[in-house]
């Protein structure tokens, strides 16, 4: 089993509207909240047939419909964050696997496009 990158450090600017971790290996993924709240992947959000697919990198470009202010993050164990919402919703559980696989940095939409 291929061992992932493990998050260093998390931090919410709201002033940017954006989060970013830096990985164990120094890779940054810088997320916009929208679109990570777009991605949320809960079976709410995707419903049950749609859980585990990754969102499609695209929702990270689309430009953001609300300003996140009241975002809160909530480590799940060692494996997790749990993103609380301004709007409320708090059941999305964003693995660190998952969070590095939907980075959309050039680098990394490139190579998932790649194995595709």
């Amino acid at each position: 089993m291929r061992q992932h990158p493990t998050a260093r450090r998390v931090v919410i600017d709201s002033e940017a509207q954006d989060l970013t971790i830096t990985w164990s290996d120094d890779h940054e993924t810088v997320f916009p909240l929208d679109g990570l709240r777009r991605a949320c992947p809960c079976a709410t959000c995707v419903g049950h047939e749609n859980m585990g697919r990754l969102p499609d990198p695209e929702i990270f470009q689309l430009p953001g419909l609300m300003r996140w202010e009241n975002l809160r993050l909530e480590p799940v164990g060692n494996y997790a964050l749990r993103l609380a919402w301004d709007d409320g919703h708090n059941t999305g559980i964003y693995t660190w696997e998952r969070l590095r696989s939907m980075c959309p940095c050039e680098e990394c939409t490139a190579r998932s496009a790649a194995i595709e």
